[in-house]
């Protein structure tokens, strides 16, 4: 034990170790085994780790950077080793520092689709014992800039193009900017700066990371909002090294799964800790940082392919030879129709892992049919969490296949009622769980904080089930979000942009089903009798305030308001079964 009494072991912890039900995660956990755990204080509470395992990003930074010569990116025609990427960081590192007077606990956005810019950005960031405040790219500028407030940013790195859009809104933003590209929006004289010239490695510079407490603020995301607005979490650093630490684990795990059930050895090429990291989820995503944070520490080559299609993931197959693909379930229904996806070049496929949406179990069939020796493995978590919850794999989820698994090492689940008492077996409760992955808290909300993580518990918003095996299987969502594509979309922000425009008097926002997305985003408006509005009119004025991807596909309208509790809150729940009886 390290940094905690004796006393404080984990079995009388509530059971950190007694939620692992997993016989092989068991058996990579015990004592002198590569996953060996150990306790330690987190936030002054006990929490179980990896032994050995990175604790801050410098730690995690060290580790890669022993790999100077290998491949660290390839983005289109853009290659970089690993080395090319540290000295790029330290020379971006030397200038916020000297130039922006960045420093630990300093706030700095980053506004930039996947490309190896965020990369060297993060490092150099973070390397000062700054946060990186990964704003979504793909969001309208009222949605970027109201994250970037939030957050009170010192400093923003942005690809042009965005600038572009928030200077348009904003045309004398208070921050410095830092811009990737060639500018569009005019730049300032001693404030603005070319990112360009900034990360020009500099002769005898190396990069030298800060050792920061594991508890010092690494990196803030931004959650789709609950009550109408997005809410930036903060993730330590140790939490973002928990995430790594996992996810090398369960990769490994996967592994050791698949040559067992399989019968076939992975070639050295084909196993978790060499094969190269695609990055298919946005990077302002913990579904892109993680597998980008793994890379690094691994010293794996990370790829940034373009804009999805279904050629990206078949062009990766037959060019890096990718063996292993995380995807979310749109992905797999594109690819699948694809001329190009021929037997031969499916079954080269080894490892399927989804984590965004629950799997369509008509998907887990054709995975199943048309690459038979492929495992496949479902993940739940969240955002709050550093994204590990439970996990599941092999044909124990094909037993399950509803199911999002076991608690993950670390990991500690319960489920409970609305008075606070733990579940039974078999009867839903909503999801709490606690480890070193908790966020911090939400940036600058400290109600929304206190509502969300209790004595250390998070309280997920999900509700689910747990079988007398321990196997959890989500089943309904306390929240009103919609999953479409593997975004999550919050009713209550489409709601409140809706209700916006002039001509709607109320707006409930809801998912259908849909067999690409999961989910598309519809919205019940509430109007006058010849209201001069139609649904062109409400997607246009969505689109000018929302991501595109939570612009609402349906939308329909009504002239009696909408039903109300005995408090006065819109009844979600008479409304959606009207609606599930009527359009479902």
């Amino acid at each position: 034990m390290t940094e905690v009494d004796s006393k404080l072991r984990p079995e009388s912890m509530g059971g950190f170790r007694e939620n692992i039900r997993d016989p092989l995660a068991l058996r990579m956990l015990a004592e002198g085994t590569e996953f060996e755990l150990e306790t330690i204080l987190v936030g002054g509470r006990p929490r179980e780790v990896f032994k050995g395992l990175p604790r801050n990003l410098a730690q995690l930074y060290r580790a890669g950077m022993q790999y100077p010569e290998r491949t660290g990116v390839i983005d289109g025609e853009t290659r970089m080793t690993f080395g090319e990427l540290f000295s790029r960081a330290a020379a971006l590192a030397g200038h916020l520092s000297a130039d922006y007077r960045v420093g630990k606990g300093d706030v700095v956005a980053v506004v930039t689709v996947n490309r190896w810019e965020w990369i060297v950005s993060t490092l150099a960031i973070t390397s000062l014992g700054a946060v990186i405040a990964s704003i979504n790219s793909r969001g309208a500028a009222e949605e970027m800039l109201r994250a970037m407030d939030l957050v009170e940013c010192k400093l923003a790195i942005l690809e042009a193009d965005k600038d572009a859009a928030i200077c348009a809104e904003r045309p004398d933003p208070e921050w410095p900017r830092i811009i990737i590209d060639a500018p569009i929006a005019p730049l300032r004289e001693g404030r603005d700066a070319l990112f360009s010239a900034l990360s020009e490695p500099q002769p005898g510079l190396t990069f030298d990371p800060v050792d920061m407490p594991q508890e010092a603020g690494g990196v803030i995301l931004f959650t789709s909002g609950t009550t109408g607005f997005p809410k930036g979490a903060l993730l330590s650093q140790g939490a973002v090294c928990q995430s790594v630490s996992l996810a090398t684990f369960m990769g490994r795990l996967q592994d050791i799964r698949y040559e067992e059930e399989s019968g076939r050895t992975l070639p050295p090429e084909e196993r978790c800790m060499a094969t190269p990291a695609v990055i298919l989820g946005p990077m302002f995503h913990l579904g892109g940082i993680m597998p980008t944070m793994r890379a690094i520490y691994l010293g794996t080559t990370i790829v940034i392919p373009g804009k999805w299609n279904p050629d990206v993931a078949l062009d990766l197959i037959e060019t890096i030879g990718m063996t292993r693909l995380s995807f979310v379930p749109a992905m797999v229904f594109d690819m699948f129709k694809s001329p190009r996806a021929t037997p031969e070049l499916l079954s080269r496929i080894s490892n399927m892992a989804n984590g965004a949406a629950p799997l369509d179990l008509d998907i887990v069939r054709q995975i199943k049919q048309r690459i038979p020796n492929t495992l496949i493995s479902n993940t739940y978590g969240q955002t709050e969490g550093a994204a590990w919850t439970c996990a599941i794999s092999g044909n124990i989820y094909l037993d399950h296949p509803t199911s999002c698994g076991w608690p993950v090492p670390c990991v500690d689940v319960q489920l409970r009622r609305d008075d606070g008492t733990e579940a039974a077996i078999g009867e839903p409760g909503e999801l709490w769980m606690r480890g070193a992955g908790v966020m911090q808290g939400y940036y600058n909300n400290p109600e929304a904080t206190a509502e969300t993580i209790v004595d250390g518990w998070l309280a997920t918003g999900d509700i689910a089930t747990v079988d007398e095996n321990g196997i959890y299987t989500i089943v309904d969502r306390k929240k009103s979000m919609v999953i479409s594509g593997g975004e999550n979309i919050y009713c209550a922000e489409v709601e409140r942009v809706v209700a916006g425009h002039p001509e709607v008097r109320e707006a409930f926002a809801y998912g259908l089903p849909d067999s690409r997305l999961g989910e598309i985003v519809a919205v019940d408006c509430v109007v006058d009798q010849g209201a001069a509005v139609d649904a062109d009119i409400i997607k246009a004025h969505a689109k000018a305030h929302l991501a595109i991807y939570k612009v609402p596909r349906v939308v329909n309208f009504r002239h009696e308001a909408l039903p109300r509790t005995a408090s006065g809150k819109v009844d979600r729940g008479t409304i959606l079964r009207d609606l599930r009886g009527d359009k479902r």
